[in-house]
């Protein structure tokens, strides 16, 4: 077979191939050998049917578009090889006339993957920082951990005991509109933490101000993008009886809430330990940031243009990670399309530059990987399983048997050849002293995240290295983790808001990594 390369366009070929004639009437032949042994014809065994016959039956066209649809692919195929390309695109065929008679010649064009042009990537000079962590952050993590320990104390009836801001409310509750009773928007005994914005808008605020025992009616309107598509924008009355008010009694910090909330036994030695469990987090952030502005400085020196199929697979695939996310937290893409206030198109556009920076990463590190003669060997690939295998509880010796069974071994080494490029270049790499600053990575919040002092506590929770390979042995086995989805209460009176936050907020931590 004769295989022509053409270039057409960057990271584009045109492929001219022609098949012998002799192969061809090899082929048509097996094709009408396959067809005896399909088709019944009166008088003849099934498979037994001369070739003539089948021909005679089926026609010889059928026949012949039979051949094409059963081996073209097989003769794209070798010419493939024999090009010795690497397509990233399917190809775009063309062909004329096919017959048994003649050589078969046809075209493909294809996209193929580029090699990058690599500049300096070997002592690089990257900033590098040391943060210290600052007595406010201690505190924070201190307010944490006492609201943590915070108790509900509720508070006597009277006047001088009204529902504030940040008050914790038992309430009834019922929903109404012009057409009747809503369907689940009625509660007994309901506790809301009045301003935090559990339910819809409007009705915590409609709480502020009553007293235990007093009721009140008031209208609200369900937002836009609220769950139950019959009541968005629609008006609601409700009637509400506030039954208790409790109010947050947060524990005093001294030794006494020490060895109470923690293992220690005064608070300055539980202070002195937040401290250095976020100094700890605070230097891995450190070096996570240095490793990334590395790769990221190395990737910028180098010059390649990424093909569109391979952009548009990416694009794919960060879709469908952020459809697995919003998922998680009970929503839909037509949700979070309209939460965003964006159409599918618009989104994948807007994921294009982000696909495209992480499919020119991932050139640059296959291109270094192959300069430098990076490899990794079965036996690491089996040790890093192996180590994996106690985090995802599982038998070492059948987690290795049942990824190499099923050939996805190859996923572990790939994340592990990336791993082991990237620990190159930052041991290559000149760090550039960038001053001694605050630290910014370790931050406290409102939900009460941070570093667990508690005595049953693990301690700081650090984020993954640049690459997982634990999650590729996890990803290989096909195990998948049951995150816990941001869920509304009320029986249909709560916000959507929460969980298209959250959901928001994954696929920006996604597009930062």
């Amino acid at each position: 077979m004769k295989t022509e390369v053409k270039p057409v366009a960057e990271n584009e070929v045109l492929l001219e191939i022609e098949v012998p004639a002799d192969d061809v009437r090899a082929k048509v032949a097996t094709t009408i050998k396959r067809l005896s042994r399909e088709i019944q014809v009166p008088g003849f065994r099934k498979g037994h049917v001369p070739g003539t016959i089948v021909v005679g039956r089926l026609g010889k066209e059928y026949v012949l578009n039979q051949t094409l649809q059963d081996f073209l692919p097989e003769w794209y195929s070798s010419a493939i090889d024999a090009a010795a390309i690497d397509p990233v695109s399917q190809p775009d065929i063309d062909f004329g006339d096919f017959s048994d008679e003649a050589p078969f010649a046809f075209t493909a064009k294809v996209q193929v993957r580029p090699v990058p042009v690599l500049g300096q990537y070997k002592g690089v000079e990257v900033e590098r920082s040391s943060r210290t962590v600052t007595d406010q952050q201690v505190d924070a993590q201190l307010d944490l951990l006492q609201e943590r320990f915070a108790s509900l104390k509720p508070v006597e009836p009277g006047e001088d005991h009204r529902v504030e801001r940040g008050s914790f409310v038992v309430i009834d509750f019922a929903g109404s509109t012009d057409e009747g009773p809503i369907e689940g928007a009625t509660a007994d005994d309901y506790m809301v933490e009045v301003g935090r914005g559990q339910l819809i808008p409007g009705f915590e605020e409609n709480l502020i101000g009553l007293s235990v025992g007093e009721e009140k009616d008031f209208t609200v309107t369900f937002p836009a993008d609220y769950g139950a598509e019959e009541l968005r924008e629609k008006e609601a009355t409700f009637h509400v009886r506030v039954k208790e008010i409790k109010e947050k009694v947060v524990p005093p910090l001294d030794d006494e809430f020490a060895k109470t909330a923690s293992e220690f036994e005064t608070l300055e030695e539980l202070r002195a330990d937040i401290r250095a469990r976020l100094q700890a987090a605070q230097e891995e952030a450190d070096e996570r940031e240095y490793r990334a502005n590395v790769v990221a400085k190395v990737v910028d020196n180098a010059s390649v243009t990424v093909p569109p199929a391979m952009i548009d697979r990416q694009v794919d695939a960060l879709y469908h990670d952020l459809e697995h996310t919003v998922g998680e937290q009970g929503l839909t893409m037509e949700i979070y399309l309209q939460a965003t206030q964006q159409s599918e198109d618009e989104l994948r556009e807007a994921l294009r530059p982000r696909a495209e920076a992480t499919v020119k990463r991932q050139l640059v590190l296959d291109a270094i990987r192959e300069a430098e003669h990076i490899e990794v060997t079965d036996d690491e690939v089996r040790q890093r399983i192996a180590q994996d295998a106690e985090a995802l509880q599982r038998d070492p010796e059948q987690l290795i048997h049942d990824i190499w069974a099923s050939g996805r071994q190859e996923l572990v080494r790939s994340e592990l050849l990336i791993a082991r490029t990237i620990d190159f270049l930052v041991n290559e790499a000149k760090p550039v002293d960038a001053g001694s600053t605050e630290a910014v990575h370790v931050d406290s919040d409102a939900e009460g995240e941070g570093v667990d002092v508690s005595a049953e506590g693990e301690g700081v929770d650090v984020s993954a290295e640049d690459v997982s390979a634990e999650g590729a042995s996890a990803d290989a086995e096909g195990a998948s983790a049951e995150a816990e989805g941001a869920s509304a209460e009320g029986e249909g009176v709560a916000s959507v808001g929460d969980a298209e936050s959250a959901a928001m907020s994954s696929e920006e931590a996604n597009s930062a990594s």
